[in-house]
């Protein structure tokens, strides 16, 4: 489930329970033959819905907006989600093994932490390239450059992807 919808499902969810419980409290109240409402002021809305017709322009307004939003939700579910998992490759035909892109970028990551001269790394990994900018407050870089790369082509060849990403390391000097 992606993070929106969680969030969206969270929401609806509340909401949903939240007119329950002020249905229910209503209706209980009803039955105990109390006058007037509990909660919500449902009369004025009560005698307004009534008086509308299901060809009056509000009601076909409102449900052509809920066919709409009703569409556009549906779309966004059958969208094809962004692959998260690099398949690892393996001798059995039958099994399946993945890690994510995020596993990968943290293995690059501490793969060249410990080489001299890094002061911070970080990682963006996609299908099809694994981009790794190293920050360094040396001068001249060029051998921690060749170092970086080699440890990390190294960290990459080692997890065994079926499809490895082409690998992109971007060397920032900063201030010391």
């Amino acid at each position: 489930m992606r993070g929106v919808d969680r969030v969206l499902a969270l929401v609806l969810g509340l909401a949903g329970l939240g007119g329950g419980v002020l249905l229910a409290a209503e209706v209980v109240q009803a039955l105990l033959g109390r006058p007037g409402h509990l909660v919500v002021p449902y009369e004025g809305a009560a005698r307004w819905l009534r008086e509308q017709t299901w060809s009056g322009a509000w009601v076909l307004a409102v449900g052509a907006g809920l066919a709409a939003l009703g569409l556009l939700l549906l779309a966004a579910e059958l969208a094809p989600r962004r692959r998260t998992l690099l398949v690892v490759a393996t001798e059995e035909p039958d099994v399946v093994t993945a890690v994510t892109r995020g596993g990968v970028g943290r293995a690059l990551e501490q793969a060249v932490a410990a080489v001299p001269g890094v002061d911070g790394t970080r990682s963006r990994v996609g299908r099809r390239t694994a981009r790794l900018t190293v920050r360094t407050a040396l001068r001249d870089s060029t051998e921690l450059e060749a170092q970086v790369r080699e440890r990390a082509a190294a960290a990459l060849a080692g997890l065994g992807l079926a499809a490895a990403p082409a690998l992109d390391v971007d060397l920032q000097r900063v201030a010391a």
